[in-house]
């Protein structure tokens, strides 16, 4: 800590790295100390860009920067461990982008380092973070909506095939480790379970239906949770043009369907009565552009490490927590391969 404020290294210059960047300069108490890419030409823009006050190559020469308090591993899903286990043993607390890594052994092995090593882990899932879901969060957790029988979470979108040529690891096994239900569906994944509670077991099917890909382009899933509702997951990448996600939620008491990515009710009847707030206008289609998605609940997750570090706390949303949401998804590709129906239990993290 220099100065009273809390110092961010960056591990990255793509898309997530320009995220956390803008939301940075809004952080109370934070600041960009540094920076890390292996692509030398967008390191110096970068750090033009953002008035970086240092530069490294390599995550290794960050992670030992006496300036940098916590680490934005913010690179190719498949390379976190790696640079969070570098993080971890210099001391420095780390926020990572979802999802945790690209299997359950890798992401309960950082999680167990960074818990030796008492250094903070937290993971991004800013979606958890709007006003919607807080309001479902309630609707549900009250009893409001009655006893939920039927959650569904539906997520189509549409990758182009530039956007999976725009980087090498894009679309690849080893270092994606999945396609739509990975990468863009996790966050509405995550959600589902976070509003309705844990999932029981998943029956599960994948494809790769448009992309010349290595992963998924298109799943789905019928979902058992443990509070006894039933639902579906759909997600696919592939659809012509994008349709905006949402979650439709069906309880004793009524029925209520959002969209969490832009912070919206579309439908809202609960013991008979309406809300005024419902988007009257919401246009189903949506954006082909992942770079247009809104980014300001980025914030509320830096700040909170801000706060988590202050207060020698947990973050709001820990690696414990990030990892419910990736063994679903390890769980519908399990069953998938072995057209079974797949026990989450089953998939808990190995004893110490």
């Amino acid at each position: 800590m220099k100065d009273g404020t809390i110092g961010f290294g960056l591990v990255g210059t793509g898309m997530a790295g320009l995220f956390n960047a803008k939301e940075l300069r809004q952080v109370r108490g934070a600041r960009l100390a540094a920076v890390c890419s292996r692509d030398l030409g967008r390191l110096q823009a970068f750090v033009r860009e953002w008035e970086v006050p240092r530069s490294y190559t390599h995550f290794s020469e960050l992670c030992r920067d006496p300036d940098v308090d916590v680490v934005c591993v913010l690179t190719p899903t498949g390379t976190h461990l790696e640079v969070a286990r570098a993080a971890s043993e210099a001391g420095k607390h780390i926020l990572v982008e979802k999802p945790l890594d690209v299997s359950l052994a890798r992401a309960d092995e950082m999680i167990r380092l960074c818990r030796r090593n008492r250094t903070k882990l937290g993971v991004i899932f800013q979606m958890r973070f709007g006003t919607v879901a807080a309001r479902l969060k309630e609707a549900v957790q009250s009893g409001a909506l009655g006893r939920v029988f039927l959650a569904d979470a539906v997520d189509k979108s549409s990758r182009t095939a530039a956007y999976y040529n725009s980087a090498e690891w894009r679309g690849t096994q080893a270092l994606e480790g999945g396609g739509c239900l990975m990468t863009q569906s996790i966050h509405i994944v995550d959600l589902l379970q976070h509003v309705v509670g844990p999932v029981r077991s998943v029956i599960g099917r994948v494809a790769t239906a448009q992309h010349a890909i290595e992963v998924e382009d298109t799943a789905t899933a019928l979902v058992s949770f443990e509070s006894g509702a039933m639902g579906v997951i759909e997600s696919t990448s592939s659809i012509k043009p994008a349709l905006k996600s949402r979650l439709e939620l069906h309880g004793d008491n009524g029925t209520i369907v959002a969209n969490a990515q832009y912070d919206q009710i579309l439908f809202w009847n609960v013991g008979g009565k309406t809300v005024p707030d419902v988007e009257k206008r919401f246009a189903i289609g949506d954006i082909d552009d992942p770079w247009a998605y809104p980014q300001v609940r980025h914030r509320v997750q830096l700040q909170d490490m801000v706060e988590a570090i202050r207060e020698d706390r947990d973050p709001v949303l820990t690696g414990e927590d990030a990892r419910v949401s990736l063994a679903i998804v390890m769980a519908i590709y399990e069953s998938s391969r072995t057209g079974r129906e797949v026990l989450l239990k089953d998939l808990g993290p190995a004893s110490p």
